[in-house]
């Protein structure tokens, strides 16, 4: 009796310990299995009317008053999942099966920042200048992310607001990420977990295909509450910003029986001491 309780005892262990590899193998490719999408609402920006802050995107006039506008066309509206470690290298992929959330392959973005990206990743810029006769000082941005549906992507939002090699304005329209560093420490995320990203595809084959590689390292997030601090603008000094928005594949949320769901308004207020 001794023997056959140990040998079931142990059986069970093993599988126990299966079924905990196998979790831990899975939580970090959770893509969807089909072209499946999530809708993306608006972005808008504005500054404090008792400031003379203006915003600018990558394309548009300085203003007081900015709406990023994801497309006319509705269909340009829907984000699939996409995965970056540097926040200039892009990727997608689609889950081998509805079970295990695993990819095998995936494929490289193109044009991440152009309407050829469209669908995969938002990115454009948040830049932000002085205007008055004065320094404004203590300049903040600040962002909500607001709640839509009690089902929404919420879990596998992410959103970075990270520093440009941009410095001036002619720049803008080429303009990326600082630094890879500076792109991981300023993730944000609606829910509190961490993802490894991905870092590349496939080492010896081409970038348009070949098996989805994961971060050494998992990414954290900052919450919900993007709050980055300019510091003091000089008279007609402006500060440059990548603005990144997307939907995590490597997030263990971001599977079949949560896609379809909408993506949070995010509203980014900014202002100045003085």
């Amino acid at each position: 009796m001794k023997t056959t309780s140990r040998k079931r005892l142990l059986i069970s262990s093993v599988a126990m310990l299966l079924v905990a590899m196998l979790a831990l193998g899975t939580a970090t490719f959770a893509w969807f299995t089909t072209d499946t999408t999530t809708q993306a609402k608006g972005i808008s920006v504005q500054t404090s009317k008792k400031s003379l802050l203006l915003v600018s995107s990558r394309t548009s006039e300085w203003t007081d008053n900015l709406n990023y506008n994801f497309g006319t066309d509705a269909a340009k509206n829907l984000l699939q999942p996409a995965s970056s470690y540097d926040g200039a290298h892009w990727y997608k992929a689609q889950a081998d099966n509805g079970l295990s959330g695993a990819a095998t392959n995936g494929e490289k973005i193109t044009g991440v920042g152009t309407t050829a990206a469209e669908g995969n990743v938002f990115c454009n810029m948040l830049n932000v200048k002085n205007t008055g006769a004065e320094p404004a000082e203590n300049v903040m941005i600040t962002a909500t992310i607001n709640e839509t549906a009690v089902t929404s992507g919420k879990n596998y939002l992410r959103v970075a607001l990270v520093p440009s090699n941009c410095k001036a304005d002619t720049g803008r329209g080429n303009a990326t990420v600082e630094s890879a560093e500076k792109f991981r420490d300023n993730i944000y995320s609606a829910g509190d977990d961490a993802a490894k990203p991905v870092e590349y595809v496939g080492a010896s084959v081409a970038d348009t295909a070949g098996a989805i590689k994961a971060a050494d390292l998992d990414v954290s997030t900052k919450g919900n509450s993007i709050s980055v601090n300019a510091g003091t603008l000089k008279k007609d000094e402006a500060k440059y910003y990548m603005l990144i928005v997307w939907f995590e594949g490597q997030d263990e949320d971001c599977q079949d029986a949560n896609a379809g769901n909408e993506m949070p308004n995010i509203t980014f207020n900014i202002t100045a001491d003085k």
